[in-house]
């Protein structure tokens, strides 16, 4: 005789509130702590199911999924729809695919908005605040370089072993650094997990203060209230990124300059296919270095002159090779005045990608 069938579970109230700028898949998992939840059968209680997982929710909610979360959580749809990058479509991000399913439109959005939905990057001193471990929606674009709290750069890898932390899929970010260490390597995978706590991580401080102005300016656009100059800071640090060389930011923190020339920041192209914008450093220079010319009233025909010449000091002569994705719905490139005197220039070649 089979045995009766266990009832289904559901959500107890309260139910943990979000912290201000939250992303969903972090509050989700505070959910399933909270609640005692596995992710499987909650995703299921929450029909994030029906949209491909926590991991695709986090780019948009349906109204219908986005309702019955808020009818069993009590936490408003508006809220919801704004732990998800869906906020910064058409601004920091281009416009999201309509159909989450179409995985030709989602490769184009990901490539288009220098966006990687498994990197990580994190301010350690916010996620000490929480008991929980929070993360921010933020932290996933890489136009966030700096945390304004506590002012700081924001850590992109594991510094017990120095390589990229990868968000899992469908479930809330580790607390400890899940890449494998060379150890046991060719020996019959004997191999282990790093295991260092994200929250140990060792931020370096801002030095200086401009940095975390610009960072303040930054999140203007990102929040969609930037000024005119916002905007074009924004524009040109997004063709700087690839370009900017140590010569470009001889003033400031001299940390910047540090980083783009030690051998981790003279290589345009990243181990384990990292991009340029993944590297909070160099996304931080290029708007240091963006930020001068800005304010010095530039036309796009003599800010390539000016990169053509700091490149040439720094013998950095390779042109970078921008994906048509890039430049079609890449952020800040639509349009982006800057980006044709630099072709002109040869200091961008169209079409290809590294």
């Amino acid at each position: 005789m089979q045995g009766s069938r266990q009832p289904r579970r559901t959500l107890t109230a309260p139910v943990v509130e979000p912290i201000p700028g939250e992303s969903l898949t972090s509050w989700i998992g505070a959910v399933a702590d909270q609640q005692d939840f596995e992710m499987k059968p909650l995703l299921r209680e929450l029909h994030l199911d029906r949209l491909g997982g926590a991991s695709a929710a986090e780019m948009r909610l349906s109204d219908t999924v986005a309702r019955r979360m808020e009818k069993l959580t009590g936490v408003d749809a508006e809220r919801l729809h704004a732990m998800t990058l869906a906020r910064y479509a058409g601004n920091a991000l281009p416009h999201l695919p309509l159909l989450p399913a179409d995985g030709v439109a989602v490769q184009q959005w990901h490539k288009g908005a220098w966006f990687h939905h498994s990197q990580a990057r994190w301010c350690p001193k916010c996620l000490r605040d929480t008991t929980d471990r929070r993360w921010l929606l933020r932290w996933k674009l890489p136009w966030s370089f700096a945390c304004l709290d506590h002012g700081v750069y924001l850590v992109t890898e594991c510094q017990a072993c120095w390589d990229p932390v990868r968000f899992p899929h469908d479930a809330p970010p580790e607390q400890t650094c899940e890449n494998w260490t060379d150890e046991g390597e060719w020996t019959h995978d004997l191999g282990q997990r790093c295991g260092f706590p994200l929250i140990m991580s060792q931020p370096v401080a801002v030095s200086d203060d401009s940095v975390l102005a610009l960072q303040a300016r930054v999140n203007a656009w990102l929040d969609g209230s930037p000024t005119h100059e916002d905007r074009q800071l924004v524009a040109l640090a997004a063709v700087l990124i690839p370009l900017v060389s140590p010569s470009m930011v001889r003033r400031g923190d001299p940390l910047l300059q540090y980083a783009l020339r030690s051998p981790r920041g003279t290589s345009q192209r990243k181990r384990d296919g990292r991009r340029p914008w993944t590297d909070s450093l160099r996304v931080a220079a290029a708007v240091c270095a963006a930020d001068g010319r800005v304010r010095r009233s530039y036309s796009a025909t003599e800010v390539a002159e000016w990169i053509a010449d700091h490149r040439f000091i720094d013998h950095r002569r390779m042109p970078w090779h921008m994906d048509m994705a890039e430049l079609a719905y890449g952020p800040a490139l639509r349009p982006n005045p800057f980006v044709e005197p630099l072709v002109h220039r040869g200091l961008i070649t169209l079409g290809g990608w590294l």
